[in-house]
C-alpha cells in the first residue's frame, strides 16, 4: 500500500504509490477531468462574456447526480437565484477543477520515466509536491470521493452496511477505493496542517 504524505525537505510533501495505485489515481482522476470538462469548450473570444455571465450558452442544472454535487444549486427552493448563480460560477468552478485535476496528472506524470524493471525493483514510486501541487491534490481527491461517494451511495455512518457486502460484490471494492483516497485525504490534510504550525 501507498504511504502517508508526509513533509519532505524544502517545504514540500511526498507519497510513494505502487503502480498500481498510480495506475488507479491516473484512471480516476482522467476520468473525473473529463467528466468536469464535459462539453463546456467555449470560443475564447466568449471568455469575457461567459465571466459576466451574459454567455449564450447559459450552464444548464446538471441531471447527472455526480455532477449536481461537484456543481450544486448555489440557492435552495429559489430555481431563479440558483440559475443565477450557476450562471455567474459554474464556469469558474468547472476551470478551478480542471486545473486541480490536470496538475494532479502533470505530478503523476512524473512517474513515466520508470522503466517498468527499475520500478519492479523500487517496488514503489516517490511523488514529491511542492504546495500549489499538494492543495491541487487536496482538492481533487475531494472531487474523487464526492462523485464516487454519489455514485455508490454513500451516507452517514453507513459502514456497517459496506462490511457486510460479500467480498465478490464490486461495490464493495469501489467502497475500498473510496475509503484509501479519503486516508490519502486524510494524511495530506494533517501533513499540510502540521507545515502551519
Amino acid at each position: 500500500m501507498s504511504t502517508a504524505f508526509r513533509r519532505a525537505r524544502g517545504g514540500g510533501v511526498t507519497a510513494s504509490f505502487h503502480a498500481a495505485e498510480i495506475e488507479l489515481l491516473r484512471s480516476l482522476v482522467g476520468q473525473l477531468l473529463e467528466l468536469v470538462r464535459g462539453d463546456q469548450t467555449h470560443k475564447q473570444d466568449e471568455d469575457w462574456a461567459a465571466a459576466l455571465g451574459l454567455a449564450e450558452d447559459e450552464p444548464k442544472r446538471p441531471t447527472d447526480p455526480v455532477l449536481l454535487r461537484l456543481f450544486p444549486d448555489g440557492y435552495d427552493g429559489d430555481d431563479e437565484g440558483a440559475a443565477d448563480f450557476r450562471r455567474f460560477t459554474e464556469r469558474g468552478l468547472r476551470e478551478a477543477k480542471s486545473d486541480n485535476a490536470a496538475t494532479v496528472l502533470a505530478s503523476l506524470a512524473t512517474t513515466e520515466g520508470i522503466e517498468p524493471e527499475e520500478r519492479r525493483q523500487r517496488n514503489k514510486t516517490r511523488i514529491e509536491l511542492d504546495a500549489h501541487q499538494a492543495e491541487a491534490w487536496l482538492r481533487t481527491l475531494t472531487d474523487l470521493r464526492l462523485a464516487l461517494g454519489t455514485r455508490l451511495g454513500v451516507s452517514q455512518d453507513d459502514e456497517d452496511e459496506w462490511e457486510r457486502l460479500p467480498e465478490d460484490d464490486p461495490r464493495r471494492h469501489i467502497h475500498d477505493v473510496y475509503n484509501w483516497l479519503g486516508w490519502l485525504q486524510e494524511t495530506l490534510v494533517r501533513t499540510l496542517s502540521a507545515g502551519l504550525e
